[in-house]
């Protein structure tokens, strides 16, 4: 695993059994992303037309049924992939092929070691601050002191919702996502979970809504590990 601009990306991706690819580990997004042009050149099939959700925006997407990943020695079938374009999300890097997002992860016990950069899957018995999380809309939740927050690895910041009783907005930024880039407010925030301090410092409040029941994104970036058990449903932070 290699980190770029603090997001997780896995070298050895092989989709249908042809690879090895380069892609993004996405623990925030619901579903799988693959580049338009390299499921064309793998014979990927269009078999249906869905929404395709962001922070702030929904898209029309074509999307593909019934494929095969394989990362080192894992492999899961059946897998949905989303036919997108793919430069908001590369960071620069452009041989970013793709994004795993949920309906892969979730398949599995994993660790992501951001300090070693090493991912690793299958049980472990790790040492740091444990949580319990929930499923919200595909994605896994925590409860944290600014509310429930989605583990979000590709989050480029630590992100709540601005529409709060009492909110006061800040200066603004300009953010990239999935869908583009988008204007947003920076607010100072504190950051605690199971009344551990993990953060301090400008969090970026949107204007708009969160799926119902979340209330921000949290970055992964900011541990030194994270292991998701999700045969047992909780989270370990180092």
């Amino acid at each position: 695993m290699r980190l770029i601009d603090g997001r997780p990306v896995a070298d050895g991706v092989y989709v249908d059994g042809h690879g090895p690819f380069r892609f993004l580990l996405d623990t925030g997004a619901n579903t799988n992303l693959i580049a338009r042009g390299l499921a064309r050149r793998i014979g990927m099939k269009v078999t249906f037309k869905t929404g395709f959700a962001s922070v702030s925006s929904e898209n029309i997407a074509i999307g593909s049924a019934g494929n095969e990943i394989s990362v080192d020695t894992v492999r899961a079938a059946g897998q949905e992939f989303l036919l997108t374009d793919i430069e908001a999300f590369q960071g620069g890097s452009s041989d970013i092929q793709g994004l795993l997002g949920q309906a892969f992860l979730s398949q599995f016990d994993y660790l992501l070691d951001l300090k070693r950069k090493q991912l690793t899957f299958g049980a472990q018995n790790r040492n740091g601050i444990r949580s319990r999380f929930k499923m919200i809309s595909g994605r896994p939740t925590v409860s944290t002191s600014l509310g429930e927050m989605v583990l979000d690895s590709g989050a480029p910041a630590l992100v709540i919702s601005g529409s709060k009783p009492g909110t006061t907005f800040g200066r603004t930024a300009e953010m990239r996502t999935t869908a583009g880039s988008e204007q947003v407010v920076l607010r100072p925030e504190r950051l605690l979970i199971q009344g551990r301090a993990i953060w301090q410092g400008d969090a970026v409040a949107i204007r708009g809504q969160l799926d119902p029941g979340v209330d921000g994104l949290l970055p992964v970036r900011f541990f030194r590990s994270v292991y998701v058990c999700n045969s047992a449903g909780y989270v370990v932070f180092e």
